[in-house]
């Protein structure tokens, strides 16, 4: 089975079916922030914002009425907010919703002696309709329990567990990753989760490691994405075919 195809992000959006992607999760390059080569291939914030813009317009006929768009970014620098100002040209072009903005807190923090520790990755979340309750939200809950039952008797808590914020501080960061950026399967596992029901289609045009991939075949979603660099195209493709077997055998997630 091919999930992940070596292609240009552009060719494989193109090849997708229309209303076909319930999400699209994905990683893409932050422009400037990591050394590697990938995030760096723009002149300017704005020639990036256009790149990822005219993407994101690819992308929107490919999605169902009720799909949402997920997306990693990080803050930047002063003069250099690549993803604050791509959020700002989708709400100004009126391309997505906006739906929220996910701090994801991690264990390992850098710092400077006149300055707080830095340990964020931001996470922003859009959908294609704009009415409130017209896209997949399954309520995610961590796994402490709230000890009562609400703060009002005439509504009482729907769950016995805490519900999950816009601060997700419970899912640490590779301490040891094997390529730069790369996130945990339990991050991505959480996204999956929340905004797709099983069966449907998850979408990925930079799969790097292949981890939403991974989370999307382990919970028994369809799963489709490109990474335009060879060698970890196929490294993630057979990853993917890894969970979709343990999958198979048990409904397990093999990584």
């Amino acid at each position: 089975m091919k999930y992940i195809v070596h292609a240009d992000c552009f060719d494989f959006v193109d090849s997708l079916d229309n209303d076909s992607a319930r999400l699209v999760a994905m990683d893409p390059p932050y422009f400037g922030i990591v050394k590697d080569e990938w995030d760096n291939q723009w002149r300017s914030t704005e020639e990036y914002s256009d790149w990822m813009m005219t993407l994101f317009r690819a992308l929107k006929p490919k999605m169902t009425k009720d799909a949402s768009l997920v997306f990693f970014g990080g803050i930047g620098k002063h003069g250099h907010r690549p993803f604050f100002n791509l959020m700002q040209r989708i709400e100004a072009d009126g391309l997505f919703m906006y739906r929220n903005l996910i701090t994801w807190s991690k264990r390992r923090a850098y710092g400077k002696s006149h300055d707080y520790l830095f340990c964020r990755e931001e996470i922003a979340w859009y959908s294609v309709s704009g009415e409130r309750t017209e896209v997949v939200f399954n309520i995610p809950l961590l796994d402490e329990k709230r000890g009562y039952a609400g703060f009002n008797p005439k509504y009482p808590a729907k769950s016995e567990y805490k519900r999950v914020t816009n601060v997700w501080t419970d899912i640490p960061e590779l301490m040891r990753p094997e390529r730069n950026a790369q996130k945990p399967v339990a991050l991505m596992e959480r996204i999956v989760r929340t905004h797709s029901n099983e069966g449907d289609l998850v979408v990925d045009p930079f799969c790097g490691w292949g981890t939403a991939g991974v989370a999307a075949i382990g919970l028994g979603r369809r799963f489709l994405g490109c990474e335009a660099i060879e060698v970890d195209a196929i490294a993630a493709n057979e990853r993917c075919c890894s969970a979709s077997l343990g999958h198979a055998k048990d409904g397990s997630l093999t990584t």
